[in-house]
């Protein structure tokens, strides 16, 4: 169970490709994969529950995300 909100999709290593002249890319080498097989490069993590921080959870020192895992483990028990 993935809970929180979707990532930006950029994971595994980066690379940093220099050119004649200074010129630089950077490129990632590896894939990283569901267990299932399916890519998260560009695509991200996809949570089964959406949970987002608020400012006002932040204002009061809560952590949202977490609450609700453990609001989904109390909840299987």
């Amino acid at each position: 169970m993935r809970i929180g909100s979707q990532t930006a999709g950029a994971d595994g290593n980066v690379s940093v490709l220099t050119f004649p002249g200074g010129y630089q890319t950077w490129m990632t080498g590896l894939g990283v994969y569901y267990p299932n097989g399916k890519e998260t490069q560009r695509v991200g993590i996809v949570p089964d529950i959406v949970v987002h921080p608020t400012i006002d959870g932040i204002k009061q020192h809560k952590d949202e995300v977490l609450d609700r895992a453990i609001k989904y483990i109390n909840e299987k028990n």
